[in-house]
C-alpha cells in the first residue's frame, strides 16, 4: 500500500509531515490519518522543535473529495484535524506550493505560520459547489485579516497569487526562490516559540463597529444572490466576531451541514462532475492524440473569423484562406477590432495582443493548407476539396451551426473528419459540440478532447447525425414558448419569468412575435415547469436514441450553450431533483395539448419502474 503521509526528522529538530496523496493530494480519510498520526508522533518527540507541513509533488492539498461530501465524514474529519494542528504545543509551518484551495488552505490557516512558493495560489472557492469552508476558514481568516478581505475571498471563490496573499495577511511570506530551504530556514526561526494560533488572533475582529458595518454591506450585495450559501458564510463570518471560537465552529459546521443538502449546492456538485468529466470517451481511451501546432481557416465570415481568435487565443499558428482579397483584409480587421475590445477593456495585455497577431498569417498561399494539422471549413465549404489539399494525418473540422449536422460525405478519409459547433461566436462561448461519424479514428476523438482543453472549452461530443444536443433541447425550449404564446401568454411575462428562474439566454425571435389571441394567464411558475419539462424530455429522447452519451452531456451543453443557471444543475438535474415521476405525470398532463411533442421520453418510466435515476446514467 502507498505510504500516504512521511515523517522524517533533521538534525536541527525540525520535523517534515509530507503528504503525497497524487495527483492534487486530496485530504481523503486515509491522508488525514497520516497527518493525525505524524502530527502525533511528532508534537511527542523531545527532539523536534518545530514541525513543517509540505506537500510532495505539484501542489499543496486542494481539499476533500467531492464524492466524500455526500456521506458523514469519517474520523478524523478535515474540522477535527484541523483543530489537532491549531492546538499542537510546537510550532506548526505550512509550506505551501502549487495551490492550497478549499480545505487545503483551512489546513494552512490551522497551521501556526505560513510560507509559499513563488506563484503558488490560495483560495477557498467553496461558493462554487454552493458550499461554505467547513473547517474552520470562516472562523479562523476573519481573525487574521478582518471581514472585508475574508469574505471577498469567500463570496468571489478566486484563488489569490502568493505576492497578494502575503500582502493582505492570507500567508506570512513568500519563498525568495525554492520553497523547502525557504521553509526550513523559517521553521528554524520559530523553533521552540510558542504557537502562534489563528483562533487567538484579534487583529481583524478588534474593530467591531466596523466590522459589523462590513457585514451590513456585504449582506446587502449578497441579497439577490440565489445561491443559499452566499447568505451562511457572512452569517459565519459575522458569528466570528459574536462568538467565541469554538462556537462559531459550531456555528459554522451546522451551516455547510445545511448547505451540503441544499438543492443548489447538488446541483453544483453535479456540473462540477459533469465538468471534471467531460471528454472521458471509451472509444478513445489508450488513445494518442495527435499534434496540432498549425491551424488553416477556409472560408470567410465572422464564425470563421472567430475560430481564428479562439485557435490564436490558444497559442496555435493559424492561417486565413479566404475567397478573395477583400475578404482577407475584411477578416483581418475584424481579428484586430476583437482584440483591440480585449485590450482597451482590460481583458488582455497589450503585449499578448501583439503575439497573438504575429501567429496570423493572414495571406498564407494554399501550401498552408497542406501544412496545417487541423483545417476548420466554413458551413456550406467544399469538403472534398478541403480534404484534397491536406496533408495524411491532418484533422478536418467542419464548422457548422446549432442543429446542423456536417456532411461527411464524399470525404476519403472520413475517420480524420469531425464537426465543430459553436453556439454564438466560437471565441467567446465556453461551449464547443463535436460532431463524430461512425469512422472517426481513435486518436482523432483524443486530438479532439485534447485541443478542446488546450481552448479552454467544454467539449461535448455526439454523433453527427443527429446535429448536436443544443439545437435540440433549444428547439424543445422554443417549442413550448410558442405553445403558450399560441394560448395568449404575453412575451413579456414568458422573459420575466425565465428570467427570475435564471436563464441568461432568450428565444428572442420567439417573444418578438405576438402574443396569440386566447387569452388565457400562465403563472411564471407554469411557463418554467412547461420550458424544464420539455428540455429535460427532449434530453431524455437524445440519451434514448444514443444522440446524447449521458445527461450531463445535456445540462453542461444548456449551461455552457444556452444560458441555463449554472446553479440549477441542467435540465436533467433538475428533473432528478424534481423528482421523474412528476415530470413524467407533468409530461402526460400536456399530452392532453399536444401529444406528438409531449408524449414522455419510454426513458422515464424505465428508470422510474428500476428505482434510479438520470443521474445514475453518468457514469
Amino acid at each position: 500500500m502507498r505510504q500516504l503521509v512521511r515523517l522524517e526528522n533533521d538534525a536541527d529538530g525540525i520535523a517534515r509531515i509530507i503528504m503525497d496523496n497524487p495527483p492534487v493530494n486530496a485530504l481523503s480519510h486515509l491522508l488525514r490519518i497520516g497527518i493525525a498520526a505524524a502530527l502525533e508522533k511528532a508534537a511527542a518527540d523531545p527532539a523536534v522543535k518545530a514541525i513543517l507541513l509540505t506537500a510532495a509533488g505539484r501542489t499543496f492539498p486542494a481539499g476533500l473529495s467531492v464524492s466524500e461530501l455526500e456521506h458523514a465524514p469519517k474520523d478524523p474529519s478535515l474540522s477535527e484535524l484541523c483543530d489537532r494542528i491549531e492546538m499542537c504545543a510546537k510550532p506548526v509551518i505550512a509550506a505551501i506550493n502549487g495551490t492550497a484551495l478549499g480545505g487545503g488552505y483551512e489546513l494552512a490557516l490551522a497551521a501556526h505560520y505560513r510560507i509559499a512558493a513563488p506563484g503558488a495560489h490560495v483560495g477557498l472557492p467553496e461558493i462554487s459547489l454552493g458550499l461554505l469552508p467547513g473547517a474552520g476558514g470562516t472562523q479562523r481568516l476573519p481573525r487574521l485579516v478582518g471581514p472585508k478581505v475574508a469574505l471577498e475571498m469567500m463570496l468571489v471563490g478566486r484563488p489569490v497569487a502568493a505576492e497578494e496573499a502575503a500582502r493582505l495577511g492570507l500567508i506570512d511570506r513568500v519563498a525568495a526562490g525554492d520553497l523547502l530551504p525557504a521553509a526550513q530556514a523559517f521553521a528554524q526561526e520559530v523553533a521552540g516559540a510558542a504557537p502562534r494560533r489563528s483562533r487567538d488572533q484579534r487583529t481583524g475582529i478588534a474593530d467591531a463597529a466596523g466590522y459589523q458595518a462590513t457585514i451590513r454591506q456585504f449582506r446587502s450585495k449578497a441579497a439577490q444572490n440565489p445561491i443559499p450559501a452566499a447568505g451562511r458564510i457572512i452569517d459565519a463570518v459575522e458569528a466570528a466576531q459574536l462568538l467565541p471560537f469554538e462556537a462559531g465552529l459550531a456555528f459554522e459546521a451546522a451551516a455547510f451541514e445545511d448547505c451540503v443538502k441544499d438543492p443548489s449546492a447538488r446541483a453544483l456538485r453535479h456540473v462540477f462532475m459533469a465538468e471534471r468529466n467531460n471528454g472521458t470517451l471509451p472509444e478513445a481511451e489508450g488513445a494518442k492524440p495527435r499534434g496540432i501546432v498549425r491551424v488553416a481557416i477556409i472560408g470567410t465570415g465572422p464564425s470563421m473569423t472567430s475560430w481564428a481568435v479562439c485557435c490564436l487565443d490558444g497559442g496555435l499558428q493559424v492561417s486565413l484562406h479566404t475567397p478573395g482579397a477583400a475578404d482577407r483584409v475584411a477578416a483581418e480587421a475584424q481579428i484586430a477590432e476583437i482584440y483591440d475590445q480585449a485590450v482597451a477593456k482590460g481583458r488582455l495585455a497589450d503585449g499578448l495582443r501583439g503575439e497573438r497577431i504575429a501567429r496570423l498569417a493572414a495571406d498564407a498561399g494554399r501550401e498552408a493548407i497542406g501544412q496545417a494539422d487541423l483545417v476548420i471549413l466554413a458551413p456550406a465549404g467544399d469538403a472534398a476539396a478541403a480534404e484534397a489539399e491536406m496533408r495524411p494525418g491532418a484533422v478536418l473540422a467542419l464548422a457548422v451551426g446549432p442543429g446542423q449536422a456536417p456532411d461527411f460525405t464524399g470525404l476519403q478519409r472520413p475517420g480524420d473528419a469531425l464537426g465543430f459547433q459553436a453556439q454564438g461566436a466560437a471565441h467567446t462561448s465556453r461551449l464547443v459540440e463535436v460532431l463524430t461519424g461512425a469512422d472517426a479514428a481513435p486518436d482523432v476523438l483524443a486530438t479532439a478532447t485534447r485541443l478542446m482543453a488546450r481552448l479552454g472549452k467544454i467539449g461535448v461530443f455526439s454523433p453527427a447525425e443527429e446535429g448536436g444536443i443544443g439545437g435540440a433541447i433549444w428547439g424543445g425550449m422554443i417549442w413550448a414558448v410558442e405553445e403558450m404564446m399560441a394560448k395568449g401568454a404575453a412575451p413579456a411575462v414568458i422573459e420575466k419569468a425565465l428570467r427570475g428562474y435564471g436563464f441568461t439566454l432568450m428565444p428572442g425571435d420567439v417573444l418578438s412575435g405576438p402574443a396569440g389571441t386566447w387569452t388565457r394567464d400562465f403563472s411564471e411558475a407554469e411557463i418554467c415547469q412547461r420550458c424544464l419539462a420539455a428540455m429535460a424530455n427532449v434530453g431524455a429522447l437524445l440519451v434514448q436514441a444514443g444522440a446524447a452519451r449521458r445527461p450531463a452531456d445535456v445540462d453542461l451543453v444548456a449551461i455552457h450553450g444556452y444560458g441555463f443557471p449554472r446553479w440549477r444543475g441542467g435540465p436533467m438535474m433538475v428533473a432528478d431533483l424534481t423528482g421523474l415521476m412528476t415530470v413524467m405525470q407533468t409530461l402526460k398532463v400536456l399530452a392532453g395539448e399536444d401529444p406528438d411533442f409531449w408524449a414522455p421520453a419510454g426513458l422515464f418510466a424505465d428508470l422510474i419502474k428500476n428505482g434510479r435515476k438520470l443521474a445514475d446514467l453518468n457514469g
